[in-house]
């Protein structure tokens, strides 16, 4: 299980070798095992690069939680020590697998009488929980001109910048400026998106009625919809550099429109956990930085 969740964290066989200081075929071996054992394929080995089957997009979580389950109870037994109270964890639906995979799963190995419980949700409102103290810690995406409350401890752990993009075989030169955004259909997350908060005020200041044709979560789906010419879409940058579909996607600059961003890592004030969390703070911003490069 290990090796399946490391390769599906890291992308390949390859890296996740490395970090398992074992071979690439040990690995292979593992996840033939693994299949074997569960009577399914997890991977879809036709894609490049190759992809989950829907049983592998089940297990993966599944599996994440049962090896969480056991490092809290080595963590329970190791020393006679009763395992940590949980560390409750907001992460904004921008931010996700793609920013926080691998600096959880160090927090976890390095502070494993902690269990970490984790939410999603739009950044303000996690900001929100972080105040009423319904979550220890949250990070957040939110515009650069966005200030947050004087009652939490924030940390700016990266920048982050979001970009319009539309199919790349269709040269369509007439978007320039906001006006010749008239009429255009958007694929969008839903309302509490702070960068369509932004897009609205900014289609709404030049007289033009924002068209979203559709609304998700996901920003794989939207990416695809997006190649496919059913309508301009918004994405962190980093996303649309790191997704399998960039080859069929171009970035569409209109003038005046910009969607600049800070990711914020909020806390309540707490010692016991301040070893955590300003772990969790460092390594996140050391992979925001290798995802910039």
């Amino acid at each position: 299980m290990r090796a399946f969740v490391r390769v599906v964290d890291r992308g390949s066989v390859s890296a996740a070798a490395r970090d398992l200081h074992i071979t690439q075929s040990a690995v292979t071996k593992r996840l033939q095992r693994l299949e074997s054992l569960l009577g399914a394929k997890l991977f879809d080995r036709t894609q490049r690069p190759v992809g989950l089957t829907a049983a592998g997009q089940s297990a993966v979580e599944k599996c994440r939680r049962l090896l969480n389950d056991m490092n809290d109870l080595r963590a329970a037994v190791s020393d006679g020590r009763a395992v940590l109270a949980d560390v409750r964890i907001g992460v904004a639906h921008a931010l996700g697998e793609f920013v926080l995979t691998e600096p959880l799963g160090a927090v976890r190995e390095e502070f494993p009488r902690h269990g970490l419980r984790l939410a999603t949700g739009w950044s303000h409102d996690l900001v929100d929980l972080v105040r009423t103290g319904a979550l220890d810690a949250a990070v957040v995406l939110l515009p650069e001109a966005d200030r947050l409350p004087a009652d939490v401890l924030a940390t700016a752990v990266g920048k982050d910048r979001l970009v319009i993009l539309g199919p790349r075989n269709k040269r369509d030169t007439r978007i320039r400026r906001i006006k010749d955004l008239e009429g255009v259909q958007w694929i969008l997350n839903p309302e509490g998106c702070g960068a369509r908060g932004i897009l609205r005020r900014s289609l709404a200041r030049a007289a033009v009625d924002l068209v979203a044709a559709v609304e998700s979560y996901n920003y794989e789906l939207q990416l695809l919809l997006a190649s496919q010419g059913r309508g301009l879409t918004l994405a962190p940058e980093r996303i649309f550099q790191a997704s399998r579909l960039r080859a069929r996607l171009q970035i569409v600059r209109v003038a005046g429109l910009h969607f600049p961003f800070t990711i914020w890592s909020v806390q309540r004030p707490s010692a016991e956990l301040e070893p955590l969390l300003g772990r969790l703070n460092a390594l996140l911003a050391a992979s925001l930085a290798c995802a910039r490069r």
